[in-house]
């Protein structure tokens, strides 16, 4: 992923925090954060997933890939 991270607000502490694209369209995985940063323990909401609500995502259809085979997997047929 190039450039920077979005960020998401914690489900658990409210924190704005980084979040890693999944494999699912519009889902984001919350990176390992801290409630404090000298807290040796991680906040329970690291790596959760949450929805991106702005996400405009378009899926890409891998090479070779049929018509029959794009509309099975949700991508855009080639």
């Amino acid at each position: 992923m190039a450039g920077t991270l979005p960020r998401v607000k914690c489900p658990v502490c409210g924190e704005k925090v980084a979040a890693h694209d999944t494999r699912h369209a519009g889902i984001v995985s919350i990176v390992d954060h801290k409630r404090r940063r000298r807290d040796l323990v991680l906040c329970s909401g690291s790596m959760q997933h949450v929805t991106l609500a702005s996400a405009a995502i378009v899926q890409e259809p891998l090479p070779g890939m049929t018509f029959e085979q794009a509309a099975l997997f949700g991508g855009a047929p080639a």
